[in-house]
């Protein structure tokens, strides 16, 4: 690149070149004269030539090197700078991914306008190089960095404008630590930045949203009601003005409800209704508008995880007891065979994966009316309050290994151990004779708590709908597992064991495959902040600062001309004293 001059008046300078020159070619003609001797003339000082007159030019090498170190002296004086390649600022881009991204006004959406934005950048003038960040709910790193546009056309595909959320405020501090505070930042968004006046020098913020209505389906779910489904659906009208929709609603190829639907102006309204559990997957739309993505759901049949129970208590009267509160819970399962708990009055092991509910109901028991110590962290203990309870129990002390979730002063009531195949094995210490707890809420609460425990720790998934960018999790048995998302893509876990959190980057319907058996669940995109596009905007904030830019990219050239000159003069000097720079 051609360096400019920082002090262009140093090259007045230059002046001093053509009298350089001058004094060389100009020489002084000296008069023939004839003489009878040279006896009397000296020859030790010999006169300079001199004079007027233009000779033949016999120009010796030390006039070159006064010439050209002259030349360079008074280039470095004029102060050249250029911009060197290795100075140049970095980019760093942070890409908003949220889905409102997808939003379309006149045909194209703002993730398209803002990937046009960035090819014109990078076809225009290429940074020298270039880092993406996505900003979804959490910032991370998109690839190596690029340096042309071919290199970051390819990384762009990733960006897919699926998060229920953006980050861009933290997405912006990781590209300033990633960029020492040294890097140019560009955001590509869709809204304006939450301090319109940016104060770093930095930061550009580029918004290429519009401000749109739009209808949209913010909560959605379908949970177990006996032996139905009931579903709810939240539909929210972000404009200024009422909207009527039409809403549909389908379980698999049969209509479920066809309504029109009339919201006022930034409001929202609700739907509850059931339909049978054996429905297959149930879908709701809306009318089409500038947001497609929510408009539509979709929702599985609920997780119905059922607890295969063996009762084997010798007392007729509590076996009754036990079996009909098992039964009001409606998590016990029909079937007994190879029983997943077990309740008895031993803790004998019945089989690999049983769990053991060893009743203790001793004729020397004591009643105790509280205060009573519960662990409310214990997944047994929600929602229990033992208020008013009369609790009849043996006066024991803990076995070795049982960590007690509820005491009546140092006397343990209900206690629990783990073997090492990760089985519970339970204590209830509990006489009903002397008791009224029996005939409180909490007792089929109690039983409630512990029939879900043990489904939760069932293999399987634990829910079949979540929203958009939250975790599902899966209980596994340490075979592979393989999960397959909504575009096809294949995920394979070879080794598993315990909880498997499942990343949900995409809306849709999702496979599961663990060993035999194979498991669904859907996502929907439901995001109240994302789905009001209200605050889009389009527009310029922030710009990178010229003069601190030029300290950087603009470097000095003036140590290079200035040692040239040196060097020319050193030369010179040396030719001086061997005689060797010509006459």
């Amino acid at each position: 690149m051609i360096p400019f001059l920082t002090y262009p008046l140093a090259l007045m300078a230059l002046a001093s070149l053509p009298a350089l020159a001058a004094i060389y070619i100009l020489r002084n003609r000296f008069r023939r004269r004839q003489v009878s001797s040279l006896v009397l003339w000296s020859f030790h000082v010999q006169s300079k030539p001199g004079g007027a007159k233009i000779h033949r030019l016999q120009l010796p090498l030390l006039f070159f090197l006064e010439l050209l170190g002259l030349l360079l002296l008074v280039v470095a004086a004029a102060g050249p700078h250029w911009q060197l390649p290795q100075s140049t600022r970095p980019l760093i881009v942070v890409l908003d991914d949220s889905f409102s991204m997808r939003a379309v006004c006149d045909n194209l959406s703002a993730q398209a306008r803002a990937a046009e934005f960035l090819e014109k950048l990078f076809r225009r003038q290429p940074p020298p190089s270039t880092r993406f960040i996505l900003a979804g709910t959490q910032p991370r790193l998109l690839g190596a960095s690029v340096q042309s546009w071919p290199e970051a056309a390819q990384l762009l595909p990733q960006w897919k404008c699926w998060s229920p959320g953006a980050a861009i405020d933290s997405a912006i501090t990781l590209a300033a630590e990633l960029g020492k505070q040294q890097a140019n930042i560009l955001v590509l968004t869709n809204h304006k930045p939450a301090d319109e006046k940016i104060s770093n020098p930095r930061l550009e913020w580029h918004a290429f949203g519009s401000p749109l209505d739009n209808l949209a389906i913010v909560n959605a779910s379908r949970t177990a009601f006996g032996d139905q489904d009931r579903c709810l659906l939240e539909i929210a009208n972000y404009s200024g003005e009422a909207r009527t929709t039409k809403l549909l609603v389908q379980a698999g190829s049969n209509d479920v409800q066809r309504s029109i639907i009339s919201i006022g102006a930034h409001g929202q309204q609700r739907l509850i209704f059931n339909i049978p559990a054996a429905a297959p997957v149930l879908r709701a739309s809306l009318d089409p508008d500038a947001l497609a993505e929510d408009n539509e759901v979709q929702l599985l049949q609920p997780v119905r995880k059922r607890v295969r129970v063996q009762v084997a208590l010798t007392n007729a009267a509590l076996n009754s007891l036990v079996n009909r509160t098992l039964e009001a819970t409606g998590l016990r399962a029909a079937l007994s065979d190879n029983p997943e708990l077990v309740i008895r009055e031993s803790d004998t092991i019945i089989s690999s994966n049983s769990w053991s509910l060893r009743w203790l109901s001793s004729t020397g028991a004591i009643a105790y009316v509280g205060p009573f110590i519960l662990d409310r962290s214990h997944p047994l203990a929600e929602g229990i309050t033992l208020e008013g309870v009369v609790w009849a129990a043996a006066a024991l002390t803990n076995a070795p290994g049982e960590v007690p979730i509820l005491l009546a002063g140092n006397t343990p009531l209900l206690s629990a151990r783990e073997d090492a195949l990760g089985r519970r094995h339970l204590t209830l210490n509990f006489n009903p004779g002397l008791s009224t707890l029996q005939n409180t809420p909490d007792w089929p609460i109690l039983f409630w708590n512990l029939l879900q425990w043990r489904a939760a720790e069932s293999p399987g998934l634990k829910e079949s709908n979540a929203r958009l960018g939250t975790e599902v999790n899966l209980k596994t048995t340490g075979e592979p597992v393989t999960v397959i998302m909504p575009d096809g893509t294949t995920t394979v876990f070879p080794k598993t064991g315990g909880d498997l959190a499942l990343e949900t980057p995409m809306p849709g319907l999702y496979s599961v495959v663990a060993g035999p058996s194979t498991n669904r669940f859907a996502v929907n995109p439901l995001a109240a902040d994302e789905s009001d596009l209200s605050r889009c905007a389009t527009g310029l904030w922030g710009v990178w600062g010229e003069e601190t830019e030029r300290r950087l990219e603009e470097t000095s050239a003036v140590w290079m001309f200035g040692l040239a000159a040196l060097a020319i003069l050193v030369a010179h000097l040396y030719l001086l004293a061997a005689g060797k720079g010509g006459r």
